[in-house]
């Protein structure tokens, strides 16, 4: 994988320690479940590998549009390494964690609860201190969208980025999850192909010298989302 790094001048703190041998054990195995359902039972396009952070690097976020339940594995299989050194986070929905069983699934695996529609200035601060030394994983749609269609970016994650100052910013365009895994269906359908294609990092960095407030949040989130629609134009191989 490519050592890609966008800097940032915040001055950060200590790395917070991996997941560790047994979670990673645990993260593994989901790992394979997904590569059996992405590349034997269905069929992966995966371009712009070269664009990922190396296996040790965190402060990394991918960003990506929202097609389905799925997205974050196919993030996860074909970005995410086997027994990674670093914690991979991912923003979840608050109402997910309700159930106790679930909500621990959940965070065994790195999520993390978002209100969404809330734009709670303590809660974001909170949560960029959470995810530091992470590789966070967010869809900045906050819902998922259809059609193939591409809906405004949140400014809470936004907020996010600002808070955070992440090393990397990695843009990602998904299609063809809502083919395996359409809304309201529970098993996943055989035989499709998803496509993923990730992008140059995205440089905010000029946003973070402007006062933190909901236009900048806007800001940064919107050039984000261009990077998304630039990939989502690339043409297939």
């Amino acid at each position: 994988m490519g050592r890609t790094v966008t800097t940032a001048p915040r001055e950060r703190a200590a790395p917070r320690p991996g997941p560790g041998r047994l979670l990673g054990c645990w993260h593994a195995a989901g790992l394979l479940f997904w590569r059996v359902i992405f590349t034997r039972l269905n069929r992966i396009d995966a371009r712009g590998l070269e664009h990922l952070p190396a296996k040790d690097q965190g402060d990394v976020f991918i960003l990506a549009n929202h097609v389905s339940a799925i997205d974050p594995f196919l993030i996860g299989v074909t970005a995410m390494p086997l027994f990674s050194p670093v914690w991979w986070r991912a923003l979840a929905k608050s109402e997910l964690f309700a159930r106790p069983l679930i909500g621990a699934l959940l965070r065994s695996w790195g999520a993390l609860p978002v209100e969404r529609g809330r734009r709670d200035l303590a809660a974001i601060t909170a949560l960029a201190r959470g995810v530091q030394g992470s590789v966070l994983v967010a869809f900045p749609e906050g819902t998922r969208a259809t059609g193939g269609r591409l809906l405004p970016g949140r400014p809470g994650l936004g907020q996010l980025i600002y808070e955070a100052r992440p090393r990397a910013i990695i843009p990602a365009a998904i299609e063809g999850t809502d083919g395996i895994l359409p809304k309201g269906r529970i098993l996943p359908r055989l035989g499709r192909t998803a496509r993923i294609v990730y992008g140059r990092p995205v440089d905010v960095s000029r946003f973070y010298a402007l006062p933190a407030s909901a236009e900048t949040s806007q800001l940064i989130i919107d050039e984000v989302m261009r990077a998304i629609a630039a990939l989502q134009t690339t043409e297939h191989p």
